[in-house]
């Protein structure tokens, strides 16, 4: 990859991801393996929880398609947190236009686009993956400043402590002591064999 040139010297980029995955995928499948791809259901992998419509037509160029805002969390096998915001952007207001009073782009859920139940749906996703992680590690170091980074009351059913208001300045980082936080790699080399 080169800035201005892309992937291959082809000039995948000039969006937003062509430095990273979707750009060296969309390359690979179009240039290397011609004619060896399959498109996935966008509600089922890659999953954005947005309106897959646009101005009354599929955005993929089928003549239907499901709507995606409904597809339900045991469907999905990715997600990209893109339309619904970062998870850590403790959003849970929604807005015309992503932009809430008083606040700027983005500081809010684009209801012209999404669903804000459903992308509350996929945060929770996120921040259980998260709280399991500090369980997790508290089994395995009982260091309680770990506590310390779920003390938020904001959502609690969607943000699980990790937020303290909406807004990504009322997110709280993982906590834990510098020895804690090292140990992390060893709950992924542990092998359970029950």
């Amino acid at each position: 990859w080169g800035m201005g040139y892309g992937w291959g010297n082809k000039g995948y980029g000039g969006w937003v991801g062509a430095m990273a995955m979707q750009g060296l995928v969309a390359y690979y499948y179009d240039h290397i393996r011609i004619d060896n791809a399959v498109e996935l259901n966008q509600c089922m992998y890659n999953h954005m929880g947005m309106d897959v419509r646009l101005r009354g037509k599929c955005r993929n160029g089928h003549p239907e398609c499901e709507d995606c805002m409904k597809t339900g969390m045991s469907e999905i096998y990715s997600m990209h947190y893109t339309m619904c915001r970062k998870p850590w952007l403790c959003q849970a207001t929604g807005a015309n236009g992503g932009k809430k009073e008083g606040g700027g782009r983005g500081s809010a859920l684009n209801t012209n686009n999404v669903n804000v139940d459903h992308c509350l749906e996929m945060a929770k996703e996120w921040h259980s993956v998260r709280t399991d992680l500090e369980t997790a590690l508290f089994e395995l170091t009982s260091d309680e400043s770990i506590h310390e980074g779920s003390k938020g009351d904001y959502r609690r059913d969607t943000f699980q402590g990790h937020c303290g208001g909406d807004g990504d300045s009322h997110y709280f980082k993982l906590s834990g002591s510098e020895g804690t936080l090292q140990r992390i790699h060893e709950l992924y080399t542990q092998i359970d064999l029950d």
